[in-house]
């Protein structure tokens, strides 16, 4: 099998969330090409939903290795940090992709609520600004930023 069937093997068995399964299709790709930056960036994901944290971390590294400026990779990275509360790591990441393409309104959103995590709300309200002027009919972001307000005003009182 070449590098697109495995990619799409893994892509199918993390569908039906058989994320062992797919990283051994991921890790196939890699020997098939280990330059392609999508095996690891699917390797890195799928074992952050399996809880290993930093092994993700560190197919993510590789995968910047290989695109430093991929903001994909620098927001999934991010995403896995997010999740395990590594929130400065995360916000670090987060700048990184925004600043890669700043027209993405889900990589706006993520660094408001990474700030928000970081009681940042004043920037965080900024974020999420930007990303409902590119997203207006995201109701998350219409959501999240009442609470950020609200956690705004606590801190004016």
């Amino acid at each position: 099998m070449g590098f697109d069937e495995l990619m799409e093997k893994g892509n199918q068995l993390r569908k039906e969330n058989k994320y062992e399964e797919a990283l051994d299709a991921y890790q196939a790709a890699l020997k098939a090409d280990k330059r392609r930056t999508e095996a690891w960036n699917m390797k890195a994901s799928t074992l952050g939903l399996l809880g290993q944290t930093d092994e993700a971390i560190e197919c993510f590294d590789r995968s910047l290795e290989i695109d430093f400026e991929n903001e994909q990779t620098w927001f999934l990275k991010g995403m896995t940090l997010f999740a395990v509360n590594r929130f400065n790591e995360a916000d670090s990441c987060f700048d990184k992709a925004v600043n890669a393409d700043p027209h993405n309104p889900v990589y706006w959103k993520y660094k408001g609520m990474v700030l928000s995590q970081l009681n940042h709300n004043a920037d965080a309200l900024k974020c999420l600004d930007n990303a409902l002027e590119l997203n207006p009919e995201d109701d998350a972001v219409l959501v999240f930023r009442h609470t950020v307000i609200e956690a705004l005003e606590k801190e004016e009182k």
